[in-house]
Formats: structure tokens, sequence, C-alpha cells
């Protein structure tokens, strides 16, 4: 990959004019304030007043059952939908598919959904959004993203996906109107989604066994934002502090003999001009 390559993904990442929400200081405050309220109530409230957050499983995992092999196709089908339009919160789908068919099952349902949803979602953006694009953005950053995505592509896809603070449903569409090839979206989107989704669906197999699995499972979830927002603030330290020390072409450099007057197109002055 070459040099302005990096540069123009850093400047699209890490310049960008609004820092995503999950990765904002006071919201990850807030998450990891939440989370650690929300773990020394459970150990309160369970120690001491004997209470149990665990749910009774079985009845959604009879009727489930009940439906034959029929359940996990409609399931899988819902969670396609869910992509397709993406207002529909995932997470609960995938906590419901922890409950009822485990963390194995339950997590080979979401992800035979999520990859059939994405695909959808991209060829929809294929077929209908990518001629907008230039129209929506212009040429230039239109031309400067199809050329990011065609030296990036599968890495852009894959990290997007695997950050938690990005949301999976709107990167399919993005995609689908950039020129990343479809089975090098399909196959990094898949590698991408495999460990949040994972993750998620164990937390809700927790709640149907032992809660305490859902809380370490809340708490890899929010270590793994801790860590991508520090990244993000002193990545964008390094590359803002950068931008404001490195001069812009044709701008004058302190303490070079004859910079300012080549900069602005004089000729230096000679001794002959002084006398």
């Amino acid at each position: 990959m070459s040099d302005h390559t990096e540069g123009n993904l850093e400047e699209l990442i890490f310049q960008a004019e609004e820092t995503p929400l999950l990765l904002r200081k006071k919201v990850v405050g807030g998450i990891v304030l939440a989370f650690v309220l929300v773990a020394v109530l459970y150990v309160i409230t369970t120690a001491y007043f004997g209470l149990s957050y665990r749910i009774d499983a079985e009845p959604f995992q009879e009727w489930v059952e009940e439906r034959g092999v029929l359940a996990p196709i409609v399931f899988i089908l819902v969670m396609a939908l869910s992509v397709l339009f993406a207002p529909v919160p995932n997470a609960p789908i995938y906590i419901a598919a922890g409950i009822v068919w485990g963390p194995v099952l339950g997590t080979a349902y979401c992800m035979a959904g999520l990859t059939l949803g994405s695909a959808m979602a991209f060829w929809v953006a294929r077929r209908v959004g990518r001629r907008h694009l230039p129209r929506l953005i212009g040429h230039r950053l239109a031309n400067r993203l199809d050329t990011l995505v065609e030296n990036m592509g599968g890495r852009v896809v894959f990290w997007s996906r695997m950050i938690p603070a990005v949301n999976f449903d709107w990167v399919s569409f993005v995609a689908g109107m950039t020129a990343v090839p479809f089975r090098v979206f399909i196959v990094y989107s898949f590698l991408g989604m495999l460990f949040p989704t994972g993750l998620t669906v164990v937390a809700g197999d927790g709640l149907g066994r032992d809660p305490r699995i859902t809380l370490v499972a809340g708490g890899i979830w929010v270590g793994v934002i801790l860590v991508s927002a520090a990244y993000f603030w002193a990545r964008r330290k390094h590359i803002m502090g950068e931008a404001l020390h490195t001069p812009k072409p044709g701008a004058t450099v302190p303490g070079e003999s004859g910079t300012t007057a080549a900069a602005v197109g004089e000729r230096p002055i000679s001794g002959a001009d002084e006398a």
C-alpha cells in the first residue's frame, strides 16, 4: 500500500469533523460507568439479597423446537431483513438466538442471516446507489474513495465490522457504492462480524444459564470499546499535530535563508541590488 493511500485513509478516519458516537469521551465514560454500576448492583443484589437474574429459557426453546426446521429458516430471514432495513436493531436478535439455541447454533444462524443480509444490502446499493455516489459526494471524492477501497478493500471492511462503535448495516450499503469487489466484501465482512456477533450471542446464552457469563461478555465488549477509543484519540492527536506542524506548499519556513523570497515569487536580493 502506498504512502498516499495511507494518508487518505488517515484523513478519512482521524481528521473527520465528527467523532463516531461510541468513541466520544463522554459516551465512553458513560458506558464504563454504567457497566461498573451494573456489575456492582449485580454483586450486591445476588450476594446479599439472593436475587436471581437467570431467564428460564425452556419455554422459548420448546416453542422453537415445535416449529422444527422452519424456526431457524424464519430466524435467518428475519436477521437478513434487519440488515437490509438498517434502523432495526440487531443486538436483541443476537441475544434471543443465544437464549434459544446456545452459543454455537445461535452464532451460526446469526452469521447466516447477517451474511445474507449484507449481500442483499451490498447489491441494492451497487445497483441503485452506485451511479448516484458522484452526485452525493462529488466526482473527486468518489474517485478517491474508490482508490482507497481498491488498495485497502478487505481491511477497511474487516475493521469496520470489528469495531463495536460502527453499525454493521451501513457498512454494507457504503461498500456497495464503492468499487470493492463483492467476493472481497463478503469474505472480510464474515470474518469481521464473527467475533462481535459471537460475543453478543454468548451474552444471551448466559442469561439462560448463568448471568455471570453475560457480565463477562459485557466487560469484554466495554474493553474493546475502550481500546478502540484510546487508539482513536491517540492517533487523531498525532495526525492532527502533524498537520499543524507541516508547512503548506509555498509557505515560509522560519530560519531558512531565501525561503521567503522564493515562496512569494520574488528574486532574492543580491549585492548588486543593494549597491
